[in-house]
């Protein structure tokens, strides 16, 4: 019949999921496409992103800043000196691409600000910038709180919203917009205690896609299986990465100062600009897109991927044939079903998470081609061509941003 025998209730469900898209988005697997921490894509999309080079303002090394009791539980090098090592180079930090310092302990990467009299750290940087930006998206972290985990017989208050430091936006008209920069807010430790994280920045590492049949290492992680997206907030060493809304993004910001208003310091090692209108961390509930092909799809079932950058894409799929009549008459019905592709489909779907500001990318891998679709546009009861018009045939549209669960019962009269 030209199709495999898959006898598997598993399998019969995901063959059901061609006709019923929310049972199969809980039990297929993902084609990879999240963006987490890397080197930049090969073409930075330089319509929404411009990364900027802090090499010339940087003031301190990692052996400048010194050891952290804390620090060595980062790594297994930082066990040995203590020292905190971040991410180095042209780094894709939760899909937004940032230019960090150089590696190495001894290299300065850091701008360190604090109001402290020290060589390696500054009260003030002012950088040139002469561009227009949505919002400041910066790649930071601050010093440990010893007052977050302190002996049982000492009363102290954490530093939660202590005010660390500012950014300044300079406009090119004269004038100026400031924005706080606060613990446990905007910037938050390298490592956090469990309940401990931001309140307006996350951890540079991405989420990630979850599956059903993914290994637990204990049975205490299988709540966390029945999502779609696995948080990765808790990963360490960690930068946090906050985006500081412009509130006159079609002014040009000449400069921008960044200024310590604390002895206790923020290390800065990232800044780009964001052009979007939408604060790019900050994604949407999960939904469901339907993607049109530029062609049919026959036989090669992995030739388009789909990827998102600022998000994470959860599910993809192509449908699956299912007659249930012929089912429920068959002499093998209750151990399985038959999985047949539907060839000469167009459609592939995708359950994804993203920011207003994302990007998605259909890449076909068998010619070398890729579609960008801008997300930020309004999908509903509408489809969306890619950026490139002229590609004939290929569409996005939103089926399920309003997801509602039904429990359901199936009843079998024989």
């Amino acid at each position: 019949m030209g199709f495999s025998l898959d006898w598997t209730r598993r399998t019969f469900l995901q063959s059901v999921g061609a006709a019923v898209p929310t049972v199969k988005l809980m039990l297929s697997p993902a084609i990879p496409g999240a963006a987490g921490s890397g080197g930049w894509p090969n073409e930075l999309d330089s319509i929404k992103f411009t990364p900027v080079d802090l090499g010339n303002h940087f003031t301190a090394s990692p052996s400048d800043f010194g050891p952290r009791e804390r620090a060595k539980g980062l790594s297994s090098e930082s066990a040995q000196d203590g020292f905190i090592r971040t991410r180095a180079g042209k780094q894709t930090l939760r899909g937004i691409p940032f230019l960090l310092g150089p590696e190495g302990v001894q290299k300065r990467s850091w701008v360190v600000l604090s109001k402290r009299k020290n060589a390696w750290v500054t009260e003030s940087v002012e950088i040139p910038l002469n561009r227009k930006a949505g919002f400041i998206c910066l790649a930071q972290f601050n010093d440990w709180d010893s007052n977050e985990t302190p002996p049982p017989d000492e009363e102290v208050e954490e530093k939660v919203g202590q005010h660390l430091a500012n950014v300044v936006m300079n406009f090119e008209d004269g004038s100026q917009e400031l924005q706080p920069i606060r613990r446990r807010f905007e910037v938050n430790s390298p490592s956090t205690e469990w309940g401990h994280l931001s309140f307006a920045s996350l951890a540079h590492v991405a989420d990630r896609p979850g599956r059903l049949t993914d290994l637990l290492p204990n049975a205490m992680g299988w709540g966390d299986l029945q999502q779609s997206v696995l948080d990765n907030s808790y990963s360490a060493p960690a930068l946090w990465i906050c985006a500081i809304a412009n509130p006159h993004p079609d002014r040009i910001v000449k400069t921008l100062r960044l200024q310590a208003v604390s002895d206790d310091p923020v290390v800065v090692c990232g800044l780009t600009l964001f052009r979007g209108r939408e604060n790019p961390p900050r994604y949407e509930r999960l939904t469901l897109y339907r993607i049109t092909l530029p062609e049919p799809v026959v036989g090669q079932q992995d030739r388009w991927t789909v990827d998102v950058d600022l998000g994470v894409v959860a599910r993809t799929w192509l449908p699956t044939r299912f007659a249930p009549e012929s089912w429920l008459a068959s002499s093998d019905a209750g151990l399985g079903a038959r999985v047949e592709p539907i060839s000469g489909g167009r459609y592939l779907y995708a359950e994804l998470t993203a920011s207003s500001g994302a990007t998605l990318w259909l890449r076909d891998t068998k010619l070398g081609k890729e579609y960008a679709f801008d997300l930020r546009q309004d999908l509903a009861g509408r489809e969306l061509k890619p950026r490139d018009s002229s590609a004939s045939g290929t569409r996005i549209e939103i089926l399920e941003r309003e997801k509602v669960w039904l429990h359901g019962q199936v009843v079998d009269s024989a």
